[in-house]
C-alpha cells in the first residue's frame, strides 16, 4: 500500500540487506491497504500463515497484540538505541512492560492558514479556542470556510478531535483501556467546541476534497485548516504562490498544548520460527544508522522521526520553511495516536456527529457515549 517512491525505498533496502550476509534472504511483498488491513493479514496471521514482518497502525495494534501476533522485541533493541527513541513513542507501542512493534515515523497536526486571507481580514494568527472560533466566524464567506475539519465519520474523524480533548486534560479510556472516562467535564467541553463550527456553519459538512488535503487553503476555499506534516510538500510543490502559515492547534487558555502523532510502525509475527532473524532485520533498518531513517522521513516521504538523532541529524531539512514550524512549536507536544478498537473509535465518531448536527449537547453526548463504551468494553473482556 505504499507509493511508488516508498516500495522502492523498501526494495533498496531489502536488497541491502540480502546482499550485505547470506544467512538469511528478506523478501519483500505488497498489498493494497484496504484488504491488507481487514482482511488478508488478520487471516494470514490467524491461520498460522501470516509474514514474519508485518507493518501496523495504531486502529489495529491492541488487537494484534492482545491476539498474541506481536513478538516483545525489548530484547532486540541495539545497545543504546531505545534510549534515542521518543519516550510518548515507545510508550504508545508497550502493553505490560514489553514493546511490541517498532515505531519509525510520526505524522503530527498543525493548523494551517491562508496568511494573505487573515491579514485582509484583521485576524491574527489564533493561539488559543477563542480566537480560532472568532477568527473562523470572521473569516468565513459564502465562498470562503473558515476553519475545515473532518465531517465524516471514519478513524481520521477523530483523529483531528482528539489533540481538543486531550488539551483540557481528558481522555476516552483510562490509562490501562479498561474503563471509559468519557462522561466527563472535558469531554463535554471539547465536543462542544467542536460541533460550534458546524453548527454556525464555518466549517463545511459537505467537502470538495478529503479533509486530509492542503487543497482546501491551495484552492483558496478554505481560510484554515487543521492537517498534518504530509501537507507540506504538496503545499510547496502544488501551490508555491500561495502565502501558506503554519501554527500549533490552538488550545483552551485553561489548558495545555497538544497535538496527536500518528504513523505505522515494524511488527514481527510472534509465531514466526523466523523470530530472531525478523527481528534482527527490523533493527537494522530503523534502530540503528539514522541515515537510513531519515531519508524514509525527509526524502521519501515527509514525516518526523521517533528517534531523537534522526531530528538532530537532519536539523537542516527540518528547520526549512514550514517543517521549522513543526519542529520547534509542535513536535514536543505530540502525544501518540490512540491505539483503540474499532468499536471505541465508532463510538466517539457517533458522539462527535450528534453535536455537530445538534442533536445533543456536548455533555448529554458524552453521557450516552460513556454507557456505550463501559458495554463495549465488558464485551470485549
Amino acid at each position: 500500500f505504499h507509493t511508488e517512491a516508498e516500495e522502492e525505498f523498501f526494495r533498496r533496502l531489502v536488497d541491502e540487506y540480502n546482499a550485505m550476509q547470506d544467512r538469511v534472504e528478506i523478501v519483500y511483498s505488497t498489498s493494497n491497504q484496504s484488504d491488507y488491513t481487514t482482511t488478508k493479514l488478520p487471516i494470514a496471521l490467524a491461520g498460522g500463515q501470516g509474514p514474519d514482518i508485518y507493518m501496523i497502525s495504531p486502529g489495529d495494534f491492541m488487537k494484534f497484540a492482545k491476539a498474541g501476533y506481536m513478538q516483545d522485541l525489548t530484547p532486540y533493541f541495539p545497545e543504546g538505541a531505545l534510549e534515542d527513541f521518543l519516550p510518548a513513542s515507545i510508550e504508545a507501542v508497550t502493553v505490560d512492560g514489553q514493546i511490541m512493534a517498532l515505531p519509525f515515523e510520526l505524522e503530527l497536526l498543525g493548523l494551517y492558514y491562508n496568511e494573505d486571507m487573515l491579514k485582509q481580514a484583521n485576524v491574527e494568527v489564533p493561539r488559543t479556542w477563542d480566537e480560532l472560533l472568532d477568527a473562523a466566524r470572521k473569516l468565513t464567506t459564502d465562498e470562503v470556510a473558515g476553519l475545515i475539519l473532518p465531517p465524516t465519520k471514519e478513524p481520521y474523524f477523530n483523529f483531528i478531535w482528539y489533540p481538543f480533548l486531550w488539551q483540557l486534560g481528558g481522555n476516552v479510556l483510562n490509562e490501562e483501556g479498561t474503563e471509559s472516562t468519557f462522561n466527563s467535564p472535558e469531554a463535554a467541553r471539547a465536543l462542544d467546541f467542536w460541533g460550534t463550527f458546524f453548527q454556525e456553519g464555518l466549517s463545511p459538512t459537505q467537502l470538495q476534497n478529503h479533509p486530509s488535503e492542503i487543497d482546501h487553503i491551495g484552492n483558496g476555499t478554505a481560510a484554515m485548516q487543521i492537517v498534518g506534516t504530509w501537507a507540506i510538500n504538496r503545499a510547496e510543490e502544488v501551490f508555491g504562490d500561495v502565502p501558506i502559515g503554519l501554527a500549533p492547534i490552538p488550545y483552551p487558555e485553561d489548558g495545555k498544548p497538544a497535538t496527536d502523532a500518528g504513523g505505522w510502525k515494524f511488527a514481527v509475527n510472534a509465531n514466526s520460527p523466523h523470530v530472531d532473524e525478523a527481528a534482527a532485520f527490523v533493527m537494522w533498518a530503523f534502530a540503528e544508522d539514522p541515515e537510513r531513517a531519515l531519508e524514509w522521513c525527509t526524502e521519501i516521504k515527509f514525516a518526523y522521526s521517533p528517534r531523537q538523532s534522526v531530528v538532530e541529524k537532519g536539523q537542516e531539512i527540518y528547520g526549512k520553511g514550514l517543517r521549522k514550524v513543526f519542529t520547534e512549536e509542535i513536535y514536543d507536544t505530540a502525544i501518540p495516536e490512540p491505539r483503540y478498537p474499532a468499536q471505541i473509535v465508532d463510538i466517539v465518531g457517533d458522539a462527535l456527529q450528534e453535536v455537530m448536527y445538534g442533536q445533543r449537547t456536548g455533555a448529554e453526548a458524552a453521557a450516552a457515549a460513556h454507557e456505550k463504551l463501559t458495554q463495549a468494553l465488558a464485551e470485549m473482556e
